[in-house]
């Protein structure tokens, strides 16, 4: 009922162009159909630990915006649409990769009770739900982990991250084979240490998936300080 009143009142809108909305996506049609034309990753670098990625697009104008707008302004939204185009490069890789389930990168405490929702959960869960696999928590995020987005250059995300993640509590995954979803892939650090956790806990194969990745020159760009929303 309260949602109801709030879009009679405050009407859903595109991020991107402003234009009304009739779906309960975050993009009209023509913003959606631009990102998937223009912005499709082909490939994703690979992630140490990791027997084979893929991302769905790459991270920069439009896409960028359309995420910060979404994970920064309370639109939990974006985890249909992405969970769909997860979904798109998890249902390609299907037959290969042979997965058992489907996971995602823990987020911070911080970041969750400011927003409200974990993307990379969101993502997962319907990349999953349409793929007919189970979406599984097997990490945990600990408690007074430094947010990856406070590290400046590349080797203090791997060494933040690296102790960052701990395995969660009566997970059994010894023998599966699982794929691993972020939002974003920016240095692979994150997605490393959660791969390295998971073979720990006795997964057979790990596999990583992103709704987005950084082109080669944005890895330079966080060095020097740009406020990136992803954590991988």
């Amino acid at each position: 009922m309260r949602s109801r009143l709030m879009d009679l009142l405050f009407p859903p809108r595109c991020v991107l162009c402003r234009h009304g909305l009739t779906g309960k996506g975050p993009l009209c049609p023509d913003c959606a159909a631009d990102i998937r034309q223009s912005y499709r990753a082909q490939g994703a670098r690979p992630v140490e630990g990791c027997k084979d990625t893929d991302a769905a697009l790459l991270y920069r104008g439009k896409v960028r915006r359309a995420l910060v707008a979404c994970k920064f302004q309370d639109k939990p939204t974006l985890g249909a649409w992405g969970g769909g185009m997860v979904a798109a490069c998890l249902l390609r890789h299907q037959p290969d990769w042979k997965p058992d389930l489907v996971t995602f990168v823990p987020t911070t405490l911080g970041h969750w009770w400011k927003r409200g929702f974990n993307l990379s959960r969101l993502l997962a869960r319907e990349a999953a739900k349409r793929c007919g696999l189970p979406c599984v928590p097997t990490l945990r995020r600990r408690w007074f982990a430094r947010s990856q987005l406070r590290m400046q250059g590349e080797a203090a995300r791997w060494h933040n991250a690296a102790h960052t993640y701990s395995p969660g509590k009566h997970v059994q995954i010894a023998g599966k084979r699982v794929v691993l979803v972020d939002d974003i892939l920016t240095s692979g650090a994150t997605a490393a240490a959660c791969a390295a956790l998971l073979r720990q806990m006795g997964a057979a194969e790990v596999y990583f998936l992103c709704l987005a990745k950084t082109p080669s020159h944005a890895k330079k760009m966080t060095e020097k300080g740009e406020n990136l929303p992803g954590k991988s």
